[in-house]
């Protein structure tokens, strides 16, 4: 028998140590700009600063050679590419002066190195953005122990998770984590699955019911049965579900994207034809004021906060999302989910919890969902296979208005295109057993439960506790998320249209452009990380 592979892995945010790893690198780099640069604020003679600045362009500065180079294999003209450019020309004029005028020397090194320093601490500030949003995934993985108790032989032994076997039976003792997705087979004990539900209340378990890795035994010990598990765990699936989410961009983002490849050769473009204007027509033969306008206004440009704007949003966002146990399947639905204008919802397993002595309960908290969304202004549906008297009876609890009552499981996505049809924005919202097909339809389908719900491949928005306040934070996080990037973007189009005119115009210097430039993108940055502060509304 082979061993089970039960290890976790997070695709898209890496191993935790490497990504630490690149970020003391990037650190160590621009801690080496900034001791370079700093002597260059000294009247130190031309050829002293000649030495220093061609170390700093070739040493910090290969940082963006690198960048640019694998962006021009892609055929890309990308950011880094406008650093390069921009500094290179700075350099060279400034050397080809230092070399050859002796009197009356103006050079512009210490602008190279104020601009190389700080697009290296903007690139560092992104870095540090990014660890932070995907920080969510990695407490995930580490929840994850790394040994596990295995009965083998009449002994207790301790293993390494990744050699457990289906047919291992696992011991779990009070305050251990769950090392594996399984059954009890014997003892009790009282586990917090909070990391899974978003639930604080802890849940009693005992013999035949499931336990999920990377959940706390508080007190109590059992023995588990790994005969339930069939390739990956619970946690594994969420990881694999927030780890997409992350790295697939948005149409928004891709739209951000494709704005940013043409506003770099755009800006290139506007900075030979500032240097033609101005060393041709308005300061005739003055190469030194032409290049000076050339290169406040590349330095200005970049890195552009608008490819900051987007990517940062959605993954700061998702990652909140992911926190609160709402997990979306990539970026696209992250975008849209806002956008939903009416709310179907099955009943059974969804609304109602069942038969109790006979009468059919309503799930705790639906009642106050329902309203929720109908103050939201919301359409909302019931789809039932009930007879019409007991399903408007349970829709008339809750305050739902709109009844579709009769209705077998294969027509349930046939009422979500009637509702498309009349131009409506449909979310849908089962159980994910048994409603694939309408969750597949709908613009955004949601599935509620945990376990062995998690992994139905049909739903775009996965809510792994059943809490109906969930379905709502879906909309809120969705709407906040893009009312951050829209302010992203405003920003940097504020920023672009008043910034490169006072560049190309000879106002602002290299060494100011490049205090703006950093001063936009950092802002950027920080304004996506606020989403990281959250919180859902209650009902």
């Amino acid at each position: 028998m082979q061993p089970s592979d039960v290890s976790v892995s997070c695709p898209a945010c890496g191993n935790a140590e490497s990504e630490i790893g690149g970020r003391l690198r990037l650190l160590r780099t621009l801690c080496i700009s900034v001791l370079l640069t700093m002597p260059l604020f000294w009247n130190l003679h031309p050829l002293a600063q000649l030495a220093i600045a061609s170390v700093l362009q070739f040493w910090p500065g290969a940082y963006f050679y690198k960048g640019a180079y694998k962006a021009l294999r892609l055929g890309v003209l990308g950011m880094d590419f406008l650093v390069a450019v921009s500094t290179t020309v700075i350099y060279l004029h400034s050397a080809c002066i230092a070399l050859t005028v002796h009197h009356d020397v103006k050079l512009y090194f210490l602008s190279e190195g104020v601009l190389l320093s700080l697009i290296l601490f903007g690139k560092y500030m992104e870095c540090t953005s990014r660890y932070k949003a995907s920080e969510a995934i990695r407490k995930l993985i580490r929840l994850q122990p790394e040994t596990a108790n295995v009965l083998r032989g009449g002994t207790v032994q301790t293993v390494e998770v990744r050699t457990l076997t289906s047919g291992d039976i696992v011991q779990v003792r009070s305050g251990e984590r769950v090392p594996i997705d399984g059954a009890v087979l014997s003892g009790s004990c009282t586990v917090d699955e909070s990391m899974l539900t978003g639930e604080s209340e802890l849940i009693p378990k005992c013999a035949g019911t499931h336990m999920y890795c990377g959940t706390l035994c508080r007190e109590g010990d059992v023995t588990l049965s790994c005969a339930a598990v069939c390739g990956q765990t619970v946690l594994a699936q969420i990881i694999a579900i927030v780890s997409a989410a992350q790295s697939e961009k948005a149409p928004v983002a891709r739209l951000a994207d494709k704005i940013a490849t043409v506003f770099v050769p755009v800006v290139i473009l506007v900075a030979a034809g500032v240097f033609c204007l101005r060393y041709f027509v308005l300061d005739a033969g003055d190469l030194r004021s032409a290049l000076n306008c050339v290169c406040s206004t590349l330095v200005i440009a970049c890195p552009c906060a608008l490819g900051l704007a987007t990517p940062t949003s959605i993954m700061t966002g998702s990652g909140r999302a992911a926190e609160l146990g709402v997990l979306f399947r990539g970026g696209e639905q992250l975008e849209t989910a806002c956008k939903t204008d009416t709310v179907v919802f099955d009943k059974t397993g969804t609304l109602t919890l069942g038969l109790t002595d006979g009468a059919e309960q309503l799930r705790p908290g639906a009642a106050e969902a329902v309203r929720a969304l109908r103050a939201r202004g919301m359409e909302l549906w019931m789809i039932s296979g009930d007879k019409r008297e007991k399903a408007e009876r349970i829709a008339g609890m809750l305050g739902i208005e709109n009844v579709l009552c009769e209705v077998r499981p294969a027509d349930k996505s046939d009422a979500v295109k009637a509702l498309q049809a009349r131009g409506k924005h449909v979310c849908f919202v089962g159980d994910g057993i048994n409603d694939s097909p309408a969750l597949a339809c709908a613009d955004i389908g949601v599935a509620l439960g945990c376990g062995a719900d998690i992994a139905i491949s049909t739903a775009d928005v996965m809510i792994v506790s059943s809490s109906m306040q969930s379905v709502q934070t879906v909309f809120d996080i969705s709407a906040a998320t893009m009312k951050n990037v829209r302010q992203n973007l405003i920003w940097a189009a504020v920023y672009n249209v008043i910034c490169i005119p006072l560049a190309a115009s000879g106002i602002i210097n290299p060494s100011i452009a490049a205090a703006a430039m950093a001063l936009s993108s950092n802002g950027v940055l920080l304004n996506a990380l606020r989403l990281k502060k959250y919180e859902p509304r209650t009902i």
